[in-house]
């Protein structure tokens, strides 16, 4: 039985009880009729409630049994009703509520319910911070779990509908999808609806359609859920944290975080506190799933990576506009980002026992060409080409980033949420930029000091030798790393996922 029904038919039972109390006033007035009404009243509902498990449930006779003689009682008294003694009248109440009291425990002891669960992701890269969910769910007996991925639109320049995409074919196999048009969140009612997209009308590059708002699913569900899509690492008070002021933020009825400090910073933001649940984030599982396996080569990759120390460069999706803007706003002749893949791109795939993944933003592309940004999409076009035509590099565009970070000694990138993820493995990352406020890292979620990082004015590029240092097995800075990894996430055990489920089941 869903759990919706199963409530209702509880809460009803507490109205039959209310009604008795009110019976109890007519008895002290004798008039009689207005107890027979009730009665009658009373007789109808219990009727419904044993249609209701009849409709839903096998071998329940006992309860049935039980409504049964409460509906005979009722008859009983309205028959003989005027015969009966003043100080009877009392008894009559005890009597009726003893036989709800019964019915009341045999439902909440026998009957189980099912509870509804439906996932509404939109992007496969961002899967991994409900998967852990998902599986938990789906492993309940209790549980009817539902993954329906949901399509989103690209935008142009002007912030106008470019192209609808639909991600389900990037979906790990083993997931049952339903397919979005066949799914309503109006008929089905889940009791649960799990979502990782907090911006609803106001993100400029994707735009999930109207009516997967999050305010838009709040009214069939019982309890909005939203586990972020990015962790949280650096944090300056002076710039806030962005992803804790988003719309879907303030709808939803409970909101994931991966740790006590960062719920902290969206109770500052103005956040409920017992909205926000600190027992981890969902990306963690992912992570720990992926390095308790065997190594998983895509096709075509084995023969470029084995055998080598393989860098993984991850491209944040607003890097290259960043820069392309920062080059026209001050005249510059080179494009920063530009310069900088051309010197890892150079470097590696030319370095004698190195490979390269590549993994730029699932959306580079189509973000710069709706922007218009020609010159830009070209370059990363001519980088496409140079890392496929290589001997030692591949490009990354599965849904699945994990099984990059598992197949990588070393992680390349610029500020991204995903230098967090990254650390849990306890690989060395090269950070492409200077180092951030010493203060504000030590304060922040997780302290990003313990990784490398681009020299500062002046002074020479660390970057070949953060690569030799790889190629040597050397880490100066992992045992730091790792202990900060450790305050950070309380639960690298992989049942974060599970937790969160049974955590909101219970609720």
């Amino acid at each position: 039985m869903r759990r919706i029904v199963k409530r209702k038919m509880l809460q009803l039972l507490t109205t039959l009880q209310e009604a008795h109390s009110k019976s109890l006033t007519y008895l002290y007035k004798n008039e009689y009729e207005k107890v027979n009404d009730i009665f009658a009243g009373c007789q109808e509902c219990a009727l419904s409630i044993g249609d209701t498990i009849e409709s839903f449930e096998d071998n329940q006779e006992d309860i049935i049994k039980s409504l049964e003689e409460y509906c005979e009682f009722l008859f009983k008294v309205c028959i003989d009703l005027k015969e009966k003694e003043y100080q009877e009248s009392k008894h009559i109440k005890e009597t009726l509520d003893s036989y709800i009291g019964e019915i009341y425990s045999k439902i909440e002891k026998n009957i189980k319910v099912i509870l509804k669960v439906v996932f509404l992701p939109y992007k496969a890269s961002m899967w991994t911070s409900l998967e852990s969910i998902w599986r938990a769910a789906e492993e309940d007996e209790e549980c009817e779990a539902k993954v329906v991925v949901i399509p989103y639109y690209t935008l142009d320049s002007t912030g106008n509908k470019k192209e609808l995409c639909y991600e389900r074919a990037l979906f790990p196999d083993d997931i049952p999808i339903v397919n979005y048009d066949e799914y309503s969140l109006e008929k089905e009612q889940p009791d649960i609806v799990f979502i990782h997209n907090p911006y609803d009308g106001t993100n400029n590059v994707t735009r999930v359609p109207e009516q997967y708002y999050s305010y838009n699913i709040k009214p069939y569900t019982e309890q909005l859920v939203y586990s972020p899509y990015g962790m949280m690492g650096y944090y300056s008070p002076k710039k806030g944290a962005f992803m804790s002021y988003m719309s879907a933020v303030h709808v939803a009825d409970k909101i994931l975080v991966q740790s006590e400090k960062v719920k902290q910073i969206y109770i500052e933001h103005g956040n409920e506190r017992n909205k926000i649940v600190a027992l981890g984030s969902p990306k963690v599982d992912a992570i720990v799933k992926a390095f308790n396996q065997p190594k998983t080569y895509p096709e075509g990759w084995q023969e470029k990576l084995s055998g080598k120390k393989v860098f993984l460069l991850n491209t944040h999706l607003s890097y290259f506009i960043r820069w392309y803007n920062h080059q026209q706003k001050y005249n510059k002749e080179r494009n920063y980002a530009e310069w900088y893949h051309e010197q890892v791109f150079d470097y590696l795939l030319n370095m004698e026992g190195c490979a390269l993944i590549w993994r730029p933003h699932p959306l580079l592309k189509a973000t710069l060409e709706s922007r218009e940004l020609y010159s830009t999409l070209e370059f990363v076009q001519k980088c496409e080409k140079q890392i496929l035509d290589s001997k030692n590099g591949v490009l990354d565009k599965q849904g699945d980033y994990t099984v990059s970070f598992q197949l990588s000694d070393a992680f390349i990138t610029t500020y991204s949420s995903m230098i967090a993820e990254y650390m849990i493995s306890g690989k060395p990352i090269y950070i492409y930029q200077r180092r951030l406020n010493e203060v504000n890292c030590r304060r922040s979620p997780i302290n990003y000091m313990n990784n490398y990082y681009k020299a500062r004015r002046g002074e020479e590029n660390q970057f070949p030798k953060f690569v030799q240092m790889v190629l040597d097995g050397e880490d100066p800075l992992y045992k730091d790393r790792m202990e900060d990894v450790h305050r950070a996430f309380n639960n690298l055990e992989g049942t974060i996922g599970k937790n969160i489920y049974e955590r909101l089941k219970k609720e």
